[in-house]
């Protein structure tokens, strides 16, 4: 199970309960993933500015769309596979109940995210490097000079005592 459980089944036909429990864990295990992925652009892209994070939006809609096409598809093999004889394969057939993990509801979450985004990114404290960097920048002109002159007396002092 994706949430981490295991599932025991009795019986050697994959049918019915069987079935069903396949199908449901793997659309809930796909549903997880989709709210996992838009909660992790949703953090990254508010420190982008809004055109980029528009652009980032649509290239992660469209990963994730593709990942679901591929898992899905896998699982339509898988559950042909399992309702198999080991000779005889009934046609494929797609059981799961993917409402809101369609293009569509990828698109309208996608969607969602972009109208929830900022103007503009939030400001980011200065790191302590910056900061030194601002007061030496601004305060160049007396700084230079006491720093040389105190570097030519640690040099002279030896001689000095």
């Amino acid at each position: 199970m994706f949430d981490g459980r295991s599932a025991h089944l009795g019986g050697i036909e994959f049918s019915g309960s069987a079935r069903d429990l396949y199908w449901d864990a793997l659309v809930r295990g796909i549903r997880k993933e989709i709210i996992n992925q838009l909660e992790w652009v949703d953090g990254e892209v508010r420190n982008y500015n809004r055109n980029t994070a528009l652009r980032a939006i649509d290239e992660c809609a469209g990963q994730i769309i593709a990942f679901i096409r591929t898992v899905r598809s896998a699982a339509v093999k898988k559950d042909r596979i399992l309702r198999g004889d080991g000779i005889n394969f009934p046609p494929e057939n797609d059981a799961g109940h993917w409402e809101g993990t369609d293009d569509a509801g990828i698109r309208a979450q996608t969607d969602a995210l972009k109208l929830a985004l900022p103007d503009s990114p939030p400001a980011v404290a200065p790191t302590m490097r910056q900061r030194m960097l601002t007061v030496w920048n601004e305060n160049q002109g007396w700084l230079g000079p006491l720093a040389f002159a105190l570097g030519v007396a640690s040099l002279a002092l030896p001689f000095l005592l």
